[in-house]
């Protein structure tokens, strides 16, 4: 599974997440979750 990089776009962060080949989003798909580091949830851009 490739890793995939997610910029918090809070704190400017990155943050791995893996995903499978088939499901890779486009570029700069936006996802709401949580970071530990903020402690609470924010917006992520991937693959930007």
């Amino acid at each position: 599974m490739p890793l995939s990089q997610m910029k918090c776009c809070r704190c400017g962060g990155m943050m791995p997440v893996r995903r499978k080949r088939g499901h890779l989003r486009k570029k700069n798909h936006v996802k709401t979750m949580w970071r530990p580091w903020c402690k609470r949830v924010t917006q992520h851009r991937e693959r930007f």
